[in-house]
């Protein structure tokens, strides 16, 4: 399903409020990485607006949701600690390897990086991860899935508590308000983004598994996994490629593994 949120954040709620009620009366919302317990000032946050304008669009929806933190500090966004400390009190749900067995075609094309982490995490991964951005380290939290009320999640988010008062009449406004409390800005990086060329299928034809993991081994950082998102900027190629790719590198997991 796709929201629109260009109408603001009323809109929005209406939006979610009325999906909801198709399908049962409940919202969840889940949130791989934790940052949307961000409190604003995190020194590695970068994108908070959009947990921020989730969190108050389902709070006027009045409808029970509960927010789910998976894979605390996978998203390279809030420290691992940090977010425990958030969470203290709270025991964690644990996934087995079925239900992320059940997400694999999703995760065989899908870019994002913080659900194939979390993926790796669940199917007994550990060690550390070089991403596209950042180095992670997947621990024996990493698998975790944590539950608790919207009110909570929202103490914690300033952004979300001002959206809600202030009920912006348009995206924009909503994220002006975010860049106000926490100096990012909400759009830009959208608005801004070259979009990606498709790389030449040549490119990916001409590419052995032996070349390629040796160029691999050398942007890893000396890190025990990489995701495919890095592997295939590293080779010059576009997140559309990843399929193509793991068939190079004939691996079907969530990450790439480095080390023995």
């Amino acid at each position: 399903m796709l929201l629109d949120p260009d109408r603001g954040l009323s809109s929005l709620s209406r939006q979610i409020g009325a999906m909801a009620e198709a399908a049962g009366g409940r919202i969840r919302i889940v949130d791989i990485g934790g940052d949307i317990l961000t409190h604003g000032d995190e020194p590695g946050l970068c994108s908070p607006f959009g947990d921020a304008l989730t969190l108050a669009a389902c709070h006027l929806t009045g409808v029970p949701t509960t927010v789910h933190i998976a894979g605390p500090g996978l998203d390279g966004e809030i420290d691992e600690q940090l977010l425990l400390e958030r969470l203290a009190g709270r025991r964690p749900l644990l996934p087995d390897r079925e239900a992320a067995t059940a997400a694999a075609r999703a995760l065989a094309w899908h870019p994002s990086e913080a659900s194939a982490l979390w993926a790796a995490a669940i199917h007994g991964a550990r060690g550390t991860v070089r991403t596209a951005r950042t180095v992670i380290h997947l621990t024996d939290t990493s698998p975790g899935l944590y539950p608790l009320p919207l009110q909570e999640a929202i103490a914690h988010n300033p952004v979300a508590r001002a959206l809600v008062a202030e009920d912006p009449a348009t995206l924009d406004a909503a994220a002006d308000v975010s860049h106000r409390l926490t100096g990012i800005p909400g759009l830009e990086s959208e608005r801004t983004r070259t979009p990606q060329q498709a790389s030449p299928a040549r490119g990916i034809a001409l590419l052995d598994r032996d070349t390629a993991m040796k160029a691999l081994h050398e942007t890893a950082d000396g890190t025990d996994h990489i995701t495919l998102r890095h592997a295939a900027r590293s080779l010059g190629l576009t997140w559309t490629d990843i399929p193509a790719l793991r068939a190079v590198l004939t691996t079907d997991t969530p990450l790439l593994r480095l080390t023995p």
